[in-house]
């Protein structure tokens, strides 16, 4: 690069960068339309997180139903059989 070259392109990212009127830049507002995503992306990932626990409560509430009574009946099963535990009584 040249000297011409380096004045222009130093020119030209100033005027980039400023409005040319002494007042500081001004940043652009947020965009409407990313913070409404942002705020449907956090509801829906809420919605899906409490969905999950719900969920997956239910099931392990369900499971640990249908086990209790196998628990019990096989807890039956061995009262009912003294030598069943494993003791060597001979």
């Amino acid at each position: 690069m040249n000297s011409s070259q380096v004045g222009a392109a130093a020119k030209a990212a100033w005027l980039g960068c400023c409005n040319q009127s002494g007042l500081p830049l001004q940043p652009p507002p947020p965009e409407g339309p990313r913070m409404v995503q942002a705020v449907v992306l956090g509801v829906l990932s809420i919605l899906v997180l409490c969905g999950i626990l719900f969920l997956g409560g239910g099931l392990l509430l369900r499971a640990q139903g249908l086990i209790a009574p196998l628990a019990r009946e096989r807890r039956a099963s061995h009262e009912a059989e003294p030598g069943a535990c494993g003791g060597d009584d001979s």
